[in-house]
């Protein structure tokens, strides 16, 4: 059951947000990207703060709220802005394939910053997935030049990498629900500004528009963070986030579902190289770890 439980946390973060691509990108459509970053984390960040309220026994220290609070700033705030402002010109598919090229600087922010060990493997891995993301990256308006879609996108998958090793140590002592409610707060502080107009916005949308706006805020927010807190404190920055390569299928899958969208040519041969790529990191690391052990 111990085992059962990391690998369902991970299973739904990827499967929440994956869903969250093809819903942002028809939520754009009719609001702004600081609207839908509004709208998203305000009900999470309510749910949060009364989790905080209900748990008040459990003390935090004024350093590790400074580093929930630059964990929510860089890993929620940021990360959304840029990513809702990349999404504008840059498919769902396409989208998702490139900000979960964060296991890159997952791996290069722990060997060059923290010191930590990656492998060979893991090293060919990461070169695969970025001739991958390239691929995607071109066939954007843009490309990946500076203030392009794709670029400001690619700049939310460092925001990623440096949340994962921010929040991680913060897990072990407090655990996933806490560390989850404190970034969701600290991070959805700056986006109250927008409260206002994202109330009046949502209020007099379609009942479409409010489903999308619920399920994002209750799902890929909410749950999806908090299982993938878990998934980090159990998993590890680095590993767990090797999972994230499997959000763009799932996305490009309910895209199509949803919303009958269909990917480009080069966007599907780019996935197919990150996705190959991933498994064979995974395949081959998990075979070394056991040579090593008999």
């Amino acid at each position: 059951m111990k085992k059962i439980v990391p690998i369902l946390a991970v299973f739904s973060t990827v499967f929440f947000w994956g869903s969250s691509f093809p819903a942002m990108s028809f939520l754009l459509e009719t609001s702004n990207p600081l609207i839908l970053a509004s709208g998203r984390f305000s009900l999470a960040a309510l749910l949060s703060v009364i989790w905080c309220i209900n748990n008040y026994k459990q003390k935090v220290k004024l350093n590790h709220l400074l580093r929930y609070f630059f964990a929510g700033f860089i890993g929620i705030f940021l990360y959304n802005l840029f990513l809702n402002y990349g999404q504008v010109s840059v498919s769902a598919g396409a989208s998702s394939f490139i900000v979960n090229c964060n296991p890159l600087f997952t791996a290069l922010i722990g060997f060059f910053i923290l010191k930590q060990k990656v492998s060979y493997i893991h090293w060919i891995g990461i070169i695969f997935c970025m001739f991958g993301v390239s691929l995607i990256s071109f066939d954007q308006e843009g490309g990946l030049n500076i203030g392009s879609g794709s670029s400001l996108i690619l700049f939310a998958a460092i925001l990623t990498a440096i949340y994962f090793h921010l929040v991680k140590p913060l897990i072990l002592i407090y655990g996933t629900v806490t560390s989850t409610a404190y970034t969701i707060i600290f991070g959805t502080m700056p986006m109250l500004f927008w409260f206002p107009e994202t109330y009046n916005f949502i209020s007099e949308s379609s009942n479409e528009i409010k489903l999308t706006y619920l399920w994002l805020a209750l799902f890929p927010t909410a749950l999806g963070y908090l299982t993938w807190t878990y998934s980090v404190g159990f998993f590890g920055a680095n590993k767990a986030s090797l999972f994230l390569y499997l959000i763009p299928p799932v996305s490009i899958i309910l895209n199509f579902l949803w919303y009958d969208k269909h990917p480009s040519i080069i966007t599907i041969l780019g996935g197919l190289i990150i996705i190959l790529s991933v498994f064979l990191t995974l395949f081959f690391q998990q075979n070394i770890n056991k040579t090593r052990y008999v």
